[in-house]
């Protein structure tokens, strides 16, 4: 799906530059439509990573055979914990010190996103909870526009692991 984006995108260009050279209007709106396509492949490329995400968290479901219903003991109800209500509100953004930004800018460390939520987090983040994560590099994280949760403070964690393996 990215590919298709990518030669959405590459034939916009070629309309726009067909445009700029013939003065054609229609292929300025070509070079839009071709955008715009591309861009919701992109968008359909982006769920679907999300939904796979989910779907590998799920739990797996044991199939039962029909003739073996009875054979299985009954489960006793267990009295459930109740569990805490999730945060509707975003973590703060952490105050990211300079230093550690820039041992932190090109690192491809592991750290958790939560769809529909600009910030990314460390494994263990009390933020995060029970809530479904998608696993993706610090860089890519970065520049696809998520911001450090003050919660869990990923770039002091990050930059400080990176500084001891230097150091041992």
């Amino acid at each position: 799906m990215i590919l298709a984006a990518g030669a959405l995108v590459l034939v916009g260009l070629g309309l726009f530059l067909a445009g700029l050279s013939t003065g054609i209007t229609a292929l300025y709106w070509g070079c839009v439509v071709a955008c715009v396509a591309a861009a919701a492949v992109l968008v359909a490329a982006r769920r679907q990573i999300s939904a796979r995400a989910a779907a590998s968290k799920a739990p797996a479901q044991v199939p039962v055979a029909a003739g073996n219903v009875a054979a299985a003991p009954a489960a006793e109800p267990v009295a459930a914990e109740p569990v805490p209500p999730l945060e509707v509100e975003d973590p703060p953004v952490e105050d990211v010190e300079v230093t550690d930004l820039l041992v932190i800018v090109d690192l491809k460390d592991e750290v958790l996103v939560v769809d529909e939520h600009p910030r990314y987090h460390v494994a263990g983040c009390p933020w995060v909870g029970p809530r479904p994560t998608i696993p993706l590099p610090l860089d890519e994280a970065r520049t696809d526009g998520f911001t450090p949760c003050g919660a869990c403070r990923p770039d002091r964690t990050i930059a400080g692991r990176a500084r001891a393996s230097r150091k041992g």
